[in-house]
């Protein structure tokens, strides 16, 4: 109270003296704060995007060096240079699973590519060689569709590049289709996610900064819950928890869930690690209501992982959260 007397005695003697005293001086106006206007937040189409995720199936297994997977390369350059983007392919060799040097490529589409605020969208877009988990003994060194594991983050990501095309924004967001992430041997970490670790070492722009990253992986399943997984929880925490209130804001608690999942070696942790900006894996890590276990979905690198798991809702539910995200970003509403 006592400094309160003090400060409110200064006010009034101020006053006091300046209404005593011309003042002359012109005082500089001060500029007001401008906000932006908050902008319409585009629909997501979930079939668009399971036709996406279909036609990707259409082209056999994703396996880097097969022409399959050139072929399904072309179409994902096709597609996302009809968006207006600005498409680089950064080829590269990847050595796994007993194979040598095979041709993989990380396709880019950079939109608005001067704005200096940015934000990356991400996904893995090969399928793996083998099926290791897979029940069938006979059935485990052969290769996978990969409809969850790689082909529903791409998808979603292909329509929410049409949409900024027809819904222009003020942000820059890149697109980023990262290969040879599912080729790894379950016993060394680092033989996975090579697209990622060979980017996140020869980015396409240099020096490149996101104000943050979105991982989409395993997006697309049936009754899909997203965790938070541990490495976005130490490293991304303030964007992760913001990812899922506005979320569970739009209705979506059942996929959305506050509860703490596992660490994975996943393509975020080393654009994380290599390039130092924040960046949100979401993946479906389910909880085990009777046993609180934790794991990968029950498809995970197995032959079940093909177009019958995939959930048009999941799709849409997914996009339009990532939607939301960036617009919100655009008028600085996120």
């Amino acid at each position: 109270m006592k400094y309160l007397s003090i400060l409110l005695l200064s006010i009034g003697l101020l006053i006091g003296y300046s209404s005593c005293k011309s003042d002359t001086t012109t005082k500089p106006t001060p500029k007001p704060v401008v906000q932006k206007p908050r902008v319409k937040i585009p629909k997501f189409n979930g079939d668009l995007a399971y036709e996406y995720t279909e036609k990707q199936l259409s082209f056999g297994h994703r396996i880097p060096g097969t022409p399959e997977h050139k072929a399904t390369k072309d179409w994902f350059v096709e597609k996302l240079k009809a968006t207006g983007a600005e498409v680089k392919v950064q080829e590269f060799k990847a050595s796994f699973l007993g194979l040598e040097d095979k041709e993989s490529y990380n396709i880019i589409a950079s939109f608005n590519p001067d704005h200096t605020n940015r934000v990356m969208l991400a996904a893995h877009w090969d399928s793996r060689l083998i099926a290791e988990k897979d029940n069938d003994k006979s059935m485990q060194d052969m290769p996978i569709m990969g409809a969850d594991d790689g082909a529903t983050g791409t998808a979603i990501l292909l329509h929410i590049a049409e949409i900024i095309k027809n819904n222009p924004i003020d942000l820059g967001v890149d697109i980023v289709l990262f290969d040879a992430e599912d080729q790894g041997d379950s016993g060394d970490n680092f033989t996975w996610c090579l697209g990622s670790q060979y980017w996140g070492d020869n980015p396409h722009v240099p020096n490149y900064k996101a104000k943050f990253g979105i991982l989409l992986d395993m997006v697309g399943a049936k009754d899909a819950q997203f965790g938070y997984e541990n490495f976005t929880l130490v490293n991304a925490e303030r964007e992760l928890k913001k990812i899922w209130s506005l979320a569970q804001g739009m209705g979506y608690t059942d996929y959305f869930q506050n509860y703490e999942g596992i660490s994975v070696m996943d393509d975020h942790y080393h654009v994380m690690k290599k390039r130092g900006f924040p960046m949100v894996d979401i993946i479906n890590l389910p909880k085990d209501l009777t046993t609180g276990e934790i794991t990968f979905g029950h498809y995970h690198h197995t032959h079940e992982d093909n177009i019958d798991i995939v959930s048009k809702r999941t799709l849409k539910v997914v996009g339009q959260v990532v939607t939301a995200v960036i617009y919100k970003e655009s008028d600085g509403s996120f």
